[in-house]
């Protein structure tokens, strides 16, 4: 686990080192509108140029707030990922970061009025990432979206059984546990629950509770069923440990 100097020196080092690709102005703003002033005094969401902010809504940050610890479209992928990749953030609902946060850019996150997104600590969303809560979505510690996912937690629309006619519920919450990793291009829909360390393949349409099938397992296909249990994906807050594994396969 990262520690409380080594989480302060990260967000500070991301505030130098990305300098001018901060928006100063919009993110003194988004603080002090988002936050009380004992926290928003700090800084500690960073938005970026690239960030075109609808509305605000209710923001949470769990103790301790440290400068620079959220990041919306100030940290990327070079070279593939780029500022023109414009973010929209539209809160009319209720969010908790439950620590350091990266949304890179291109992301479309959405909270509808009443609904509450829950993130844990070291939350990532990459690239071009499509989240939509309309009721509730719950993330533990770790959890790592790869590029162009899509977390739901509705079907935006009714589905009627026309035989019988049952009209299935639109909305269900959303509860993914800690040290989770979901492959490029993944489809979360509404209901979905996953257990600690699940890992989703790319490419996967994932919906239902997979939390009887234990901890570790890997997650595969459309729709998606549990392929092996016992396995384990790395992560980028934890370079030590990635270096690590790397010697290892040299």
């Amino acid at each position: 686990m990262l520690n409380l100097d080594n989480e302060r020196h990260q967000g500070l080092g991301t505030m130098k080192y990305r300098f001018f690709q901060i928006n100063w102005i919009k993110t003194l703003w988004f603080n002090f509108k988002a936050l009380p002033w004992r926290h928003a005094i700090r800084l500690p969401i960073l938005i970026s140029w690239n960030v075109k902010v609808r509305s605000v809504g209710h923001i949470s940050i769990n103790d301790p707030v440290t400068p620079g610890m959220i990041s919306i479209g100030v940290i990327k992928i070079d070279p593939w990922e780029t500022n023109s990749d414009q973010i929209i953030f539209s809160n009319e609902g209720h969010i908790t970061f439950g620590g350091r946060t990266k949304i890179h850019p291109g992301v479309r996150l959405t909270v509808q009025p009443h609904a509450e997104l829950n993130l844990g600590e070291r939350a990532l969303f990459g690239c071009k990432c499509r989240v939509v809560c309309a009721r509730s979505i719950t993330l533990g510690h770790d959890v790592r979206f790869s590029w162009e996912c899509q977390l739901f937690d509705t079907d935006f629309h009714f589905l009627t059984n026309l035989n019988t006619g049952r009209v299935h519920p639109r909305q269900l919450p959303v509860q993914i546990g800690d040290n989770v990793f979901i492959g490029n291009r993944c489809t979360l829909g509404k209901g979905t629950i996953l257990p600690n360390g699940s890992v989703v393949s790319c490419c996967s349409k994932v919906s239902g509770d997979f939390s009887d099938e234990g901890e570790n397992i890997l997650i595969v296909g459309n729709p998606a069923k549990v392929v092996g249990k016992g396995y384990n994906m790395g992560s980028g807050w934890y370079p030590e440990a990635e270096a690590k594994l790397a010697q290892q396969m040299e």
